[in-house]
């Protein structure tokens, strides 16, 4: 006998990072994003992530990854353009969905982080790549991100162990600490087809070009707090034999 899956909708969806590892946690997803993507692997839906045309009722959890060049480092660069802050529009969406939801951005992203009870006031995590052992044999990938939510989840801690390796804008390159404690650039990675593989390698992402896998998350992230929101959704159930 056949079961329905439980319903996510992921905004701002990009290319599917988040999608996918909502996917393999056990979410029929569908994805909503103002650009095109046409390596999307679900069910795709082109429209403005703070004004989806869709009914929220119609699904049993919400991922959003609003776009994060507002607060990231890359906002003091002096080539750095203004960008528009949409985690206060995505708010607005949220607030009138009933079940559960994240809000995921960059360290420094004005998310809310302190534990509190589920759907009163929001619980946050941070999460990085070496909780899930996302490494080569010689660099880990970290991306530390920053995760917002209706519900309580669980937070484990870095296993740094190995040098870093970094993907963001155009560049791919291993960092280390100077002598005076400070992060040089490290070794650069050059080449188009090798700091695809290598992203392809550390961040479990397979489908995407190298200009939408530098931008987003591993799956490893959101199938791990997918399956905690599971469980928030199983709580929320009728119980049947009452």
């Amino acid at each position: 006998m056949s079961t329905v899956k439980p319903k996510a909708l992921d905004l701002f969806c990009g290319a599917g990072g988040a999608s996918m590892g909502l996917n393999r946690a056990g979410f029929d997803v569908t994805g909503v994003d103002i650009k095109k993507q046409p390596r999307y692997p679900f069910r795709f839906v082109q429209s403005d992530a703070t004004n989806p045309p869709l009914d929220l009722k119609a699904f049993d959890f919400i991922w959003a990854s609003p776009p994060c060049q507002a607060h990231s480092t890359m906002k003091v660069m002096p080539n750095a353009r203004k960008h528009a802050d949409l985690i206060p529009a995505t708010r607005d969406v949220l607030a009138r969905f009933k079940g559960p939801w994240v809000i995921e951005n960059v360290i420094g992203a004005p998310l809310e982080m302190g534990a509190a009870p589920l759907f009163t006031e929001a619980s946050g995590v941070i999460l990085c790549g070496s909780m899930f052992e996302l490494h080569n044999g010689t660099h880990e990938l970290r991306r530390h991100r920053i995760f917002e939510a209706n519900f309580t989840m669980q937070q484990p801690s870095c296993r740094h162990i190995l040098p870093v390796i970094g993907f963001y804008g155009d560049h791919a390159r291993t960092r280390q600490r100077t002598v005076g404690g400070h992060r040089d650039r490290g070794g650069d990675i050059v080449g188009r087809d090798k700091k695809l593989k290598l992203v392809k390698e550390l961040m479990g992402i397979d489908w995407m070009e190298w200009s939408e896998s530098n931008q987003a998350i591993p799956p490893a992230y959101s199938e791990f707090i997918g399956r905690q929101a599971l469980e928030t959704i199983g709580r929320l159930l009728p119980d049947p034999t009452k």
